[in-house]
């Protein structure tokens, strides 16, 4: 039998609650201290028309036609194709994953060590020449035969939102310096959907 007790103060609640959830962040925040940055230059995306800097990404519904093996894919409506190109759209969640980990855990405790390691990962995919990812969705939302690429691949970009939404705390707490300021406030703004970034400090 389980008795629960509904007579602790709200206060005691809540702040159990607030540390449990920091808990969280904290434990995550420690295990993405230990990892690497990898970006999309990682993964060869075969059937894109871009370069390994190129984000690329296929339609979820579009599938080989059965009846012309070397034709444009076809549609089935509802029926996602597990055969489909999603590396680089995988390996954008855990970026940006690892950036809002490591980011909540800077604001939490104010180690900059958090801080730093966030925007290793940053580095990697917006400032360094051999690893960064091109500004554009030329080649997202694909569809074999049909479109090297779709405007409907900005959808593609909402887990960058957390990246952008980091990037602007980190800013705003005085921790990033002005090299990395301008350079990730021009990647962002290039990239279709994220134009939330635009209340950085003015250059």
């Amino acid at each position: 039998m389980f008795v629960f007790s509904f007579c602790t103060p709200q206060k005691d609640s809540k702040a159990y609650v607030e540390d449990v959830l920091k808990q969280g962040i904290l434990q995550r925040a420690a295990e993405n201290l230990q990892e690497e940055p990898v970006t999309i230059t990682s993964f060869v995306a075969e059937r894109s028309a871009g370069d390994i800097h190129d984000f690329y990404s296929e339609g979820d519904y579009w599938w080989p036609d059965t009846l012309n093996s070397d034709g444009p894919y076809v549609r089935r409506d509802g029926q996602s194709n597990p055969d489909n190109f999603v590396a680089h759209r995988h390996d954008m969640i855990r970026f940006s994953s690892i950036v809002g980990n490591l980011t909540s855990a800077y604001l939490l405790t104010k180690d900059e060590k958090y801080a730093e390691a966030a925007m290793k990962h940053v580095r990697a995919w917006f400032l360094n020449e051999e690893t960064l990812m091109h500004p554009s969705l030329l080649y997202a939302q694909a569809i074999k035969g049909v479109a090297t690429g779709r405007g409907i691949g900005v959808i593609d970009t909402v887990h960058l939102m957390e990246v952008a939404q980091s990037l602007r705390k980190l800013e705003e707490a005085g921790v990033l310096s002005e090299e990395d300021i301008r350079g990730t406030k021009k990647m962002v703004l290039r990239l279709p959907g994220l134009d939330v970034y635009a209340s950085l400090r003015a250059e």
